[in-house]
């Protein structure tokens, strides 16, 4: 029996390619994801058997699994392909967050054909999960900072600190992300019978007293479209998706916030890689850009060549699909497609059309990978 080493994985994607080159032989057309998270991405919900569960009903025949900084998720996989490859194919990848002001705090990449155990891909990973428990503990500074949240739990006797989530993560198989700091938020609320509107009022509250009128207009609006978006009713009362927008409202108090913190638990930078920090072992596609960051995209693929290719991702609505279409052009750009699946509810799977690509053009992919 092969052990799960870079040499085992080497040969893994060598079997891979052939098989994808016969499929297209095969096929004018194939269905593919590039892009979506098993449960080793903190807000991952199926595991790696849904996933080929649910993609194989669909009709795939190719899916990547791109977890968020991770790559656990081959080692499971290892005990499945060791004898043959599964249907469908799985191409190994993973998604890296990555430090970029301009883009708006952080960007994310996805790289494809990746060999797991890869010292220099390890790094990166390792890097950025080392990271977020340096965001943790910013985090739980800005719960100090938090006048809101400080009211709670003194008047309920709630106690939280890093140490206690840390134990929380560790007892819950879970990593120190934003879902599970606020999953152990919503755990010690939900003890006391506290809603999220009712953190929300206190939220709405100690913003009005804000003096700092910028922040203080750009709370109000989130706190309005969450308002419109999250009506009033009891499947919302412990929502920790509704919390965890409430409470990480972006641009505010991170590293260039030149004003006292009002504790946003968002947190910009903390650690993580930059963009040229990379390995360009394997190439890199720009994962999911809306349309107002296209001008920003085309400025980091300026500066970084190993970025070969967009994603064009089901859940972004583009006004001008055309504008996509130009930076592709413009650099000789590869574009892939994705849906960033978290869960096996197959949401972004009703129109499969989508998911379509000539076997011609991945054959041409392949070779650029």
């Amino acid at each position: 029996m092969k052990d799960n080493n870079y040499e085992f994985w080497e040969e893994y994607l060598k079997k891979l390619k052939i098989e994808i080159k016969e499929l297209c032989l095969q096929k004018e057309k194939l269905y593919i994801d590039f892009h979506m998270h098993s449960n080793y991405s903190a807000d991952g919900k199926q595991d790696l058997k849904q996933i080929l569960k649910t993609t194989k009903q669909k009709g795939f025949d190719i899916i990547a699994i791109t977890d968020h900084d991770s790559i656990d998720v081959y080692d499971e996989l290892y005990n499945m392909v060791k004898n043959r490859l599964t249907k469908p194919l799985i191409i190994p990848g993973v998604e890296l967050t990555m430090d970029n002001k301009e883009y708006g705090n952080q960007c994310h990449l996805l790289q494809l054909f990746i060999n797991p155990k890869d010292m220099e891909l390890i790094k990166n990973v390792n890097n950025n999960y080392q990271a977020m428990f340096k965001r943790s503990k910013i985090q739980f500074q800005r719960i100090k900072e938090n006048k809101a949240l400080q009211e709670i739990f003194k008047k309920n006797n709630i106690k939280v600190s890093i140490k206690k989530f840390f134990k929380y993560l560790n007892n819950n198989n879970l990593i120190p992300e934003y879902d599970t700091l606020t999953f152990y938020i919503m755990d010690k609320l939900k003890e006391k019978g506290i809603t999220t509107f009712n953190v929300l009022n206190l939220l709405e509250k100690y913003n009005d007293e804000d003096i700092y009128e910028d922040r203080k207009k750009y709370k109000e609006v989130r706190y309005k479209k969450l308002k419109d978006k999250y009506n009033e009713v009891k499947e919302n009362y412990y929502n920790s998706r509704f919390l965890l927008s409430m409470l990480a409202v972006r641009e505010v108090d991170d590293d260039w916030w030149n004003k006292p913190s009002s504790g946003s638990l968002s947190v910009n930078s903390y650690g993580q890689m930059k963009v040229d920090e990379i390995t360009n072992k394997y190439k890199i596609f720009f994962a999911h850009p809306t349309e107002k960051s296209l001008k920003t995209v085309e400025k980091i693929i300026k500066n970084n060549k190993s970025i070969i290719g967009l994603e064009e991702n089901i859940r972004n609505k583009y006004i001008n699909i055309n504008n996509f279409y130009d930076i592709i052009s413009k650099y000789n750009l590869l574009r892939i497609i994705g849906s960033d699946s978290h869960d096996s509810k197959c949401t972004y799977y009703k129109d499969m059309e989508y998911y379509l690509i000539d076997s011609e053009y991945l054959l041409y992919l392949i070779e650029k990978v």
